[in-house]
C-alpha cells in the first residue's frame, strides 16, 4: 500500500525534490538525472516521486517556471523605478543578461537539448500559458512607465522576442569576447530602446 504523506511532510519533500532538482539538472542535465537520483537525495522511494510530480520533466519545468518567475519579479521592481519605456527596455536588456549568466539552470536548458526533451512530456496548453505570462509580465510593466510622449513601435510578442534573443547572446560570450561583451550589450540595449520607442509631440491644445 502506497505511503500517505501529511500536508506538512508533502511540502518538505517537494522542497527537497526541487532543491535536488536544481543541483542535479544544472550539473548533469535532464537525460542523465534519474528518478532514483532525485528521490534518494530527498529520502523517499522512487515510486513515491509520482505523488508529487508526474515526471522528472514536470519537475524540471516547475523549476524553470520558478526561476523565471523570480527573475520576472526582480525585473518588474527594477522597471518600475525607471522613468520611461525607453529607459525600461534598456535596463531590462542589460539586467536580463546579467541574471541569465548567474542562473545555472537557465543556462543549462539553452546550452543543451534539455528543453526539447522536457517539452515532449508536457501539455501544449501549459507551455503556451507559460510563454504568454512570461511575455505579459515584462511588457505590461514597461507599459506602466511609458510616458505620454512615448510611442512603442512593436507588439508585446515582438518586444519579448527581442529581449529573449539578446539575452541568449550570453551563450556565445566567449566567441564574442568576454572583455567586450558588456559594452556590446550596452550598445545593443541603447539601439533596441531607440528602435522600439519613438518620441511623439504632445498635443497641448
Amino acid at each position: 500500500m502506497p505511503k500517505k504523506f501529511g500536508e506538512n511532510e508533502k511540502q518538505i519533500i517537494v522542497n527537497k525534490l526541487k532543491y535536488t532538482g536544481i543541483e542535479l539538472f544544472s550539473k548533469y542535465g535532464l537525460k542523465k538525472t534519474s528518478i532514483y537520483d532525485l528521490t534518494s537525495e530527498a529520502g523517499i522511494a522512487q515510486g513515491s516521486f509520482y505523488n508529487f510530480f508526474d515526471s522528472k520533466e514536470e519537475l524540471y519545468f516547475s523549476l524553470l517556471e520558478s526561476e523565471e518567475e523570480e527573475m520576472g519579479t526582480h525585473m518588474k521592481n527594477i522597471i518600475l523605478k525607471t522613468g520611461s519605456a525607453r529607459e525600461a527596455i534598456k535596463i531590462t536588456i542589460i539586467e536580463s543578461c546579467t541574471l541569465f549568466e548567474k542562473t545555472p539552470l537557465l543556462r543549462r536548458i539553452y546550452e543543451s537539448n534539455d528543453y526539447d526533451l522536457m517539452v515532449r512530456k508536457l501539455p501544449h496548453e501549459r507551455l503556451l500559458k507559460h510563454q504568454k505570462s512570461d511575455t505579459e509580465l515584462v511588457t505590461n510593466t514597461i507599459l506602466k512607465v511609458k510616458t505620454e510622449d512615448e510611442e512603442i513601435k512593436a507588439v508585446p510578442e515582438i518586444i519579448s522576442g527581442i529581449l529573449r534573443s539578446i539575452t541568449l547572446l550570453n551563450l556565445h560570450r566567449e566567441e564574442i569576447g568576454r572583455d567586450i561583451y558588456p559594452k556590446i550589450i550596452e550598445i545593443l540595449a541603447e539601439s533596441v530602446a531607440d528602435g522600439l520607442v519613438r518620441k511623439t509631440e504632445l498635443n497641448t491644445s
